[in-house]
């Protein structure tokens, strides 16, 4: 039964995660991009297909919060959280940005892209810091949630 509250905490993370793009993107604009990493990320492999960018989004998540309460167990708190999220961002920055075209830290040519195109990105420091605040939030949701159910049980 822990495993599934695993699931499900990593699941709200990246829910809050993907709510928080959504309004970013398509309400507020203060996105500096057009669609998610994880869509950019399938759009450059050719596989953004219908609901996948987000089942991929969502199975992420999904995966490394059960892989910190695999590893930590009853040890799991929101700095062991916040700490995975920054190497998930790390990671993203490091490796998947510049798959997608984006450049590390975001500091690639796609700002010189039409400003409607799917893997547009809108230059300066932005980038890094929403995806950062994005992942913190991320990171803050598992630890705590996942520290609740070696508490509880």
């Amino acid at each position: 039964m822990k495993w599934v509250k695993s699931a499900i905490t990593g699941l709200v993370g990246s829910l809050v995660m993907f709510i928080i793009m959504t309004v970013g993107i398509n309400v507020t604009g203060i996105a500096p991009f057009n669609i998610p990493p994880s869509a950019a990320f399938l759009y450059t492999l050719g596989l953004n297909i219908g609901p996948l960018p987000v089942i991929v989004h969502f199975s992420y998540g999904i995966f490394w919060s059960v892989a910190l309460y695999f590893f930590l167990k009853d040890n799991v708190s929101i700095k062991n959280g916040i700490y995975l999220a920054i190497a998930l961002w790390a990671f993203m920055m490091i490796v998947l940005s510049p798959i997608i075209g984006w450049g590390p830290f975001g500091f690639g040519s796609a700002n010189k892209l039409a400003v409607d195109s799917p893997l547009y990105l809108e230059t300066g420091p932005k980038y890094l810091i929403m995806t950062l605040l994005l992942h913190l939030i991320y990171g803050s949701i598992i630890g705590w949630g996942n520290g609740q159910i070696g508490s509880n049980e």
